[in-house]
């Protein structure tokens, strides 16, 4: 039996991961894999010899998907089993697939590749055992005080963490599809409109198209996000009721559904997302611009955003591309802020959240100081 009051080193799990590389994941219950196994005990994942299988699963699910949402991770993912319908599949086909990932061979992938991505997921099992060993740490101070509620209070934080990870880039995606459409709407100039001293070049429409490069980033980056969210939690949103679940579902749905680009691209962009340097903008279109396929996604993108610009009344909008993004991106933030403050009333007892700042205030608020201080 799996002795849960010890971390497993770092050996025994390399060792319990080949032989779950061996065998595959429809093989785990009869499989002995004593670290995997004290370490799902260890995470909270397992209590029982009935639940070991299934807290191991869930404890590499886990591991796995702090990989990064990419490449590597599905790599793992596919030599492990934990891929969607490839748990039954024989090692060779599993480790092919592994390898096609990497763009290499698969002899190439298993005397390398394979060893280094096996003690990725080992030093993540880690990482979880330690986390879960300080959690209880702080749970049984906070019990001191809040006995009653503290250790559902800290699953719904950790639970909303990965909310707004989601959060950030929707956000950010309607600031810059919004910031886009008003740049076009200017009147084309010479000078920096908030700036018109400045001898600082100025092109309308460069200006626009870069904000729809940040957008397309930033659609990229939810992608990646929910990508991260499926594996860590399947998907599965907990929040005040089933209403507001199915409302936070079908915005983020709407988010990556309002435009013209195809599973492919959304795989496109996401997986190169995850492989670029720290997973920052700059490195990211430097990597991708060499692609034929980026430029033609970009080219739709930047089409999208220019259908939108001349729709002003709300039944333009409801036909425009664009603008139902912008939406569906508010929706999400607007739900996902309300819950927490229904959920967390703990936090902050009667409050409510203020009106989130915009692009287009900030830059009318810019010209506004630009036309008084000149006046």
């Amino acid at each position: 039996m799996a002795d849960a009051s010890r971390t497993p080193s770092y050996d025994e799990l390399i060792k319990d991961l080949n032989r779950l590389r061996a065998d595959g994941l429809g093989s785990l219950r009869r499989l002995p894999v004593p670290a995997l196994t004290n370490a799902s005990r260890l995470g909270e994942y397992s209590a029982s010899p009935e639940t070991d299988a299934a807290g191991v699963r869930m404890l590499l699910k886990e591991a796995v998907a702090t990989l990064g949402g990419g490449s590597i991770q599905e790599s793992a993912e596919y030599l492990l089993g934990l891929y969607p319908g490839t748990a039954l599949w024989p090692q060779v086909d599993r480790r092919r697939e592994a390898a096609e990932l990497y763009g290499v061979v698969p002899d190439t992938f298993r005397k390398g590749h394979e060893r280094r991505l096996l003690g990725e997921v080992a030093e993540a099992i880690l990482v979880i055992c330690q986390d879960a060993s300080l959690r209880r740490a702080r749970l049984e101070l906070q019990e001191r005080r809040h006995p009653a509620d503290s250790r559902l209070a800290v699953q719904w934080v950790e639970r909303f963490e990965a909310y707004y990870r989601i959060w950030t880039p929707i956000y950010a995606l309607a600031a810059d599809l919004e910031a886009a459409i008003e740049t076009w709407r200017e009147e084309p100039s010479e000078t920096v409109p908030w700036a018109p001293d400045s001898e600082q070049p100025y092109d309308r429409d460069q200006q626009a198209q870069g904000y729809g490069r940040s957008a397309l980033f930033r659609l990229a980056e939810q992608w990646l996000e929910i990508k991260r969210f499926q594996s860590r939690h399947g998907g599965l949103w907990l929040l005040s009721d089933t209403e507001v679940e199915e409302q936070v579902a079908d915005a983020v749905y709407r988010v990556g559904w309002h435009n013209d680009l195809s599973d492919k691209d959304e795989s496109f962009l996401r997986r190169h997302l995850a492989d670029s340097r720290h997973q920052e903008a700059g490195h990211f279109w430097d990597v991708i611009q060499a692609f034929p396929q980026a430029r033609e996604i970009n080219a739709r993108w930047q089409q999208m955003i220019l259908d939108g610009v001349d729709c002003t009344s709300d039944e333009d909008k409801e036909r425009s591309q664009v603008w139902l993004t912008i939406r569906a991106c508010h929706d999400y933030c607007e739900l996902i802020d309300n819950d927490w403050l229904r959920i967390a009333d703990w936090y902050r007892p009667q409050t409510s959240p203020r009106p989130r700042v915009s692009g287009a205030s900030l830059y009318q608020e810019l010209l506004d100081r630009r036309s008084n201080s000149s006046g």
